[in-house]
């Protein structure tokens, strides 16, 4: 049973957002363009014309301020602060139950190749049967045929991101 089971009936996309991406809400290109606030933005929206459901595993929360952390002190501007729970955003819960249900996953092939919180994103992702919004391309090394992945690395100039969803499902 998902942790989210009464909001499951109204859910049809889910997306977990690895620390990746989240940064990346943040960090637009040159010409100001980020491909994770676009798929934010487009979802928000309603662009996709479906419910959806964000889900932040709250070990996120310390890697990303880990990295906020890590640009300033290479004298790259970011703000600690970012402000994306709403309505269809929620915190997910590294606890026993989530160990429980990981505990089969964790030793399959390509989820024994990841190490720390990708693992755990990995993990949510599929308990969850959700995609999962990276910028990391081990995802797609590693898991490509256990869980949906929804690479950005695609989307960095323009939001390709947006095919690839309607062929995921």
């Amino acid at each position: 049973m998902s942790q989210f089971q009464a909001q499951e009936k109204l859910v049809l996309l889910k997306f977990v957002w690895d620390s990746s991406a989240i940064v990346n809400l943040k960090e637009g290109n040159e010409h100001g363009y980020s491909p994770a606030y676009s798929l934010w933005k487009d979802l928000s929206d309603n662009s996709f014309d479906t419910e959806y459901l964000n889900i932040i595993p709250s070990i996120a929360f310390f890697e990303v301020n880990a990295t906020v952390s890590s640009k300033n002190r290479n004298h790259q501007r970011m703000l600690h602060d970012f402000y994306i729970l709403g309505d269809n955003e929620i915190i997910y819960s590294i606890d026993e139950e989530l160990i429980a249900k990981s505990s089969s996953l964790v030793k399959q092939a390509g989820f024994r190749r990841l190490r720390g919180a990708d693992l755990i994103f990995a993990c949510i992702t599929k308990i969850e049967d959700a995609h999962l919004v990276t910028l990391d391309k081990a995802f797609q090394k590693h898991l490509s045929n256990e869980i949906k992945i929804l690479d950005l690395n695609d989307s960095r100039n323009s939001a390709i991101y947006r095919d690839t969803l309607f062929q995921v499902n």
